[in-house]
């Protein structure tokens, strides 16, 4: 996935410098972040998002299962 998103921040860095080269820097500074950080920004917050909900929820089970084990060992 890393090697996909690399070659896209590739190929908007070169279109911002065609842009930047054709119609100035604030255009194509403006293209590069509108296209290339704030999708990749969206991309790696989806992402990281679901890795932080997914370790919530292994360690709520591990909880449960650790309070379930020394219930059971109790009586």
């Amino acid at each position: 996935m890393y090697i996909l998103l690399i070659g896209y921040l590739y190929v908007i860095l070169m279109f911002s410098a065609a842009l930047i080269a054709s119609k100035g820097v604030i255009y194509g500074l403006l293209v590069f972040v509108l296209l290339g950080v704030l999708p990749s920004w969206l991309l790696f917050w989806v992402k990281r998002r679901g890795q932080i909900v997914r370790a919530r929820k292994a360690a709520e089970t591990l909880a449960e299962s650790g309070a379930a084990g020394n219930d059971q060992t109790s009586h």
